[in-house]
This record gives C-alpha cells, structure tokens and sequence, in this order.
C-alpha cells in the first residue's frame, strides 16, 4: 500500500476508540475444516491451556486490570516463547496502560485538532519504559520472522507480525505523537493482513485491519479519494462496515475489538443507536470498565438524552472505585459533553471539579483550565476566562494549549467560531 495518510488515519482511528483495539488473535470462520497452515501455528500440546491465558487475559485487558493481564500474558510466552502472541499481547497491554495512566483513553481528545499539533517530532517520555516497550516488540517480530523463516506460508506467525507492527504504530501516536514514525508501520501492518487472508481466506481477524481500512478509504476527503485511486487504491464504507460486523459475530478473540472499532464507526455515520447498543453490551460484559459508562453517558449527549447523560455521568462518580481512581477523566468528560450542549455555567462546574481534584491528571488540568476560559468566555465573563487561560501558559504545553491560551488573551472565545 502507498497511500500515507491513509494508513495514518486508521492508526488514529483504532487509537481513538474507547479501548483502542488490541487488533491481535486469532479465530476462523465457524464450521469451516482447519487449514494445515493456521493449525500449525498453535503451540502442540499447549493450545487449550494457552488459548485459556488468551482468553482471560484479554478479559482482564477490558476490565482495567491491566496487572493481571500482563500476569496472564507472561505465562504465555513462559509456556510458548516460539509464539509471537504473548509478546504482542504484552506489548499491547503495556501500551494501553500508559494510554490509561496519562488519561490519553478518552476519545475526545483525538476529535479535535489540538491532538494533531506538534512543535517537536515526538514527545517526550519515559525512557525506561520506552525501552521495555521497544524490546517487546523486537522480540515479537524476531520470534515472527523466526517461524515465517521456517514456513513462509505460516498465516499465525505472519498475523501476528503484523499485529505487533500495528501495535508499534499505535504506540507511536497515541503516547508518543510521533506521526511520521506511525506511518510506515501501519501501511507494512495492513499489507500483510491482506497476506494473510490470501494464505486463509477464513482467518476473520485479519478481516479486522482490512475492513477498518475499507472504511477509511472511503471515508476520505474527495481530493485525498481521488489521489488514493490514481495510486490502484479503492475502499467501499459498506464493505468495510460488513467486514467488522462479521468479526463481531465470527471473531472468537477479536470481536469485541471490532465493537469498539464499530462505536466510532456509528458515530460518524450518525448513527447513535447502534453505537449506543454496542456500548451498553461491552459495559454490561466488563463492569470494571468505568470508560465504557463514560462513553455511554457521552453518547446519551450526543443523542439529545442530556438528562440521562448527566445521571450517568453522576452515577459513575457515585460509584467509590471510580471517584477514588479517575473522577478526573469523569469530570472532564461531563464538562466537554456540557460544552458541546452549550450550557457553559456547567461545563465550568465540571471543569472546577477537574482543576481542584488533588490526583487529577496534570494535563486534564491544563486543560481544564483552557476550557474553562473558552466556557468562561461564552458566558460574557472575559476577566474570568483570561485568568484561566493565563493560568494554562504557566503550565506546561498540552498539545498546542500554550499556543490556543496566548490567542485568546488577545480575543475572546466565540462559541461556533474558535
């Protein structure tokens, strides 16, 4: 594939999800014979034991026990170290720990072109972590190309390359913003997914990757449309829709990552009801996952439910497990859901209640401090909204909210406007 931003936008895509998918597994259609290929990549003598770990595992992953998961994913690689998987999973689990623990799971914060801006290549971060990170990965691919070496037509092992490829590129967007280090990932991720359905046509998680890109080919600005079919490029929403549909009823490990891949889906094709009942069915199935009441109190907003959407919002603040971990994602969500509404006296309310929470995230409070301004401003309180946006520029820059602060210093905040 040599379309760029394509690529790009499916990497920001999966990463924007309530729980960015885990886009790895491994599951046939039903009722179909093995093939001697997918048969052969799972490790002899250990499949039920190993595809258990799997299982749980990932359960665990969904629920935000994301010690336990790594836990179980260990044992993976302890019983099969030949197999990619259990360091994919790890990586993967590892990856959306760090997304949680610097609030980078919530998907408002990708909406926007704030998340985009960047004055440096990457951002800064944990070295050490980086480290453990990167070696998970390399180990992965080294352990695929191990297997792929000995069998080239092996689908698990070439799945699974692609799937730590995949994994790295999200990675690099979404804790790191190192877009351009993304891009070459994803393309190489998605053309080996359209490997592995030519070695099995019925090996339904590849269908994953290749559905979502369906979409998002599609789903292109025309001029970008046009480029991508001058370069032997075509996608089709429909299809792409109807591929991620069938992992959700095929997929024995990855249809929940297609659910989650369908809520932002039914979003942008204004179809709140079958995003709405996809959120409902993850949170009933993993209680734990306090983003998934968050996301549906969102979307209860965005389908003119406010009422409701606030008694959920205040619901999960009632419960002592979320207030005592993550009243801050709580509270910000609440006030961008108000703000969107245009009720701005509550949209600060919430926002206060960011700012004032002792173990808020230092980012959320940045801006939770700008919004506030922008909320402050469109109440016709300038004093009040250039004091917060002050407040911001002596914090350090979020994205590009130095630069979003110092221009409305100069200007007030028009609702509609920017």
């Amino acid at each position: 594939m040599h379309s760029v931003g394509i690529s790009f936008l499916a990497c920001v895509l999966v990463s924007g999800s309530v729980v960015p998918s885990n886009a790895v597994g491994a599951s046939r259609l039903p009722e179909q014979k093995p093939s001697a290929v997918v048969a052969s990549g799972t490790p002899t003598g250990t499949s039920a034991e190993f595809n258990s770990l799997r299982e749980r595992g990932n359960d665990a992953l969904y629920n935000l026990d994301y010690q336990t998961a790594r836990e179980l994913f260990q044992q993976m690689i302890k019983i099969a170290p030949d197999h990619p998987a259990g360091y994919v999973y790890l990586a993967n689990n590892f990856w959306l720990e760090t997304l949680n623990a610097g609030r980078r799971l919530s998907s408002s914060l990708y909406s926007g072109g704030s998340f985009y801006e960047q004055d440096a290549e990457q951002d800064k971060v944990d070295v050490k972590r980086e480290r453990e990170f990167s070696e998970l990965i390399r180990r992965a691919l080294a352990v695929a190309a191990a297997r792929l070496q000995k069998d080239p037509r092996d689908a698990e092992a070439l799945y699974y390359h692609g799937a730590a490829l995949g994994v790295r590129a999200g990675y690099n967007v979404t804790v790191k913003r190192s877009f351009r280090r993304a891009i070459g990932d994803a393309n190489e991720s998605i053309t080996i997914q359209r490997k592995v359905v030519k070695l099995d046509p019925n090996y339904v998680d590849a269908y994953l990757s290749i559905g979502l890109y369906d979409y998002i080919i599609d789903e292109l600005p025309w001029v970008w449309r046009t480029l991508a079919k001058l370069a032997g490029l075509s996608g089709s929403k429909k299809r792409g829709i109807e591929r991620l549909e069938m992992v959700t009823k095929s997929g024995k490990y990855t249809s929940d990552d297609a659910r989650v891949l369908l809520i932002g889906i039914y979003t942008r094709e204004r179809q709140p009801e079958h995003a709405l009942e996809l959120i409902t069915y993850l949170a009933n199935k993993y209680p734990r996952n306090y983003l998934l009441g968050v996301e549906r109190a969102g979307m209860l907003f965005r389908m003119n439910r406010a009422d409701e959407g606030s008694q959920a919002y205040g619901d999960l603040l009632k419960d002592s497990r979320v207030s005592q971990a993550a009243a801050d994602v709580v509270n910000y969500q609440w006030g961008e859901a108000l703000m969107a509404k245009g009720d701005y006296a509550g949209a600060v309310e919430r926002y206060n209640e960011v700012i004032k929470w002792q173990k808020a995230d230092p980012s959320l409070v940045s801006l939770g401090h700008l919004h506030a301004g922008q909320a402050l401003d469109s109440l016709g309180k300038r004093e009040q909204a250039i004091a917060e946006y002050q407040l911001v520029l002596q914090r350090d820059n979020v994205f590009d909210s130095h630069k979003v602060a110092g221009e409305y210093v100069k200007r007030p905040y028009v609702p509609g406007k920017g």
